[in-house]
């Protein structure tokens, strides 16, 4: 993985704006991140960034941010798992009313406030997040493109077996030819990445297609991981700068909290509910 330090002078542009520039999904961005393919630049705040220069090889083209618009609505409470109580007591002993499902801090409004408009803004990828893990326990789905047949200058041509990922730009495929298989990424061919450097590629190749499989999966939880922290780097960013006032670690412990809790598998997580809920209860495990 290639990242250097942001400097003053350097203008990049955030994992989704660069994402979207491109055409790509965050996970196919960071994956490529991660495999060296692609140049990144880490923020003061430890946001992972891509200079333009980078962008503008990638994608063929010129890349500015202008035509990206975040959308800063908050979200409903009980979306962001935030949960009202009366009577609590804040850690300094402040009357207190606030939990986020999953912590036992509690918090002020002013500390829920920060809470709300970092969470509503990695709302929609932290669900992406979700929607991947969940994907990969599944066997045998069907691609969304509807398509069971491969065939680039890049790949060969291959018979699509199974669908490993769907993305919103993109799947990642289990393909076989004779006794061969192979893990290929397919892109959206109109995608300004995919014109300037091919739809397609090679992920994995071989013989043992549950090999080819979970080697896959391995490396898609890495790439998971890469985008629950990048997630949180990501409200960080903006609790410190919509609300300086306000001290952020506590609330970035239980965004963090949140962001790992959508890459552990529901079991996991099940267990971890039962063993706390037994702690309380004074059983012993």
């Amino acid at each position: 993985m290639n990242v250097t330090r942001e400097s003053p002078e350097q203008v990049a542009l955030p994992i989704d704006k660069s994402a979207f520039a491109l055409g790509l999904d965050e996970f196919s961005l960071l994956s490529r991140i991660q495999a060296g393919e692609i140049n990144a630049v880490r923020g003061r705040s430890g946001e992972m960034l891509i200079s333009q220069a980078e962008l503008a090889q990638l994608a063929g083209r010129a890349v500015t941010e202008q035509s990206f618009t975040e959308d800063t609505k908050l979200l409903p409470d009980r979306s962001l798992g935030i949960e009202h109580h009366l009577g609590l007591k804040h850690r300094d002993g402040r009357r207190s009313s606030y939990q986020i499902a999953g912590s036992e801090e509690r918090f002020t409004e002013s500390e829920i406030n920060s809470y709300r408009a970092a969470s509503s803004v990695i709302a929609n990828p932290l669900e992406s997040v979700r929607d991947m893990n969940r994907q990969m326990q599944v066997e045998g789905q069907l691609p969304n493109s509807g398509d069971f047949e491969i065939n680039t200058p890049q790949t060969g041509q291959w018979e699509i077996h199974s669908a490993l990922l769907n993305l919103n730009h993109g799947e990642i495929l289990l393909c076989q030819r004779g006794d061969e298989f192979a893990v290929i990424e397919r892109l959206d061919e109109d995608s300004p990445y995919a014109q300037a450097n091919g739809a397609t590629r090679m992920l994995w190749q071989g013989n043992d297609a549950q090999a080819l499989t979970e080697a896959f999966k391995d490396d898609a939880k890495l790439t998971l991981e890469f985008m629950a922290s990048n997630l949180t780097a990501r409200a960080q960013k903006i609790a410190w700068e919509q609300f300086p006032e306000q001290s952020p670690g506590e609330v970035v412990a239980a965004i963090s909290q949140r962001c790992h809790q959508a890459i552990a598998n529901e079991e996991t997580i099940s267990q971890h509910q039962k063993m706390d809920q037994n702690r309380d209860r004074g059983i012993s495990i």
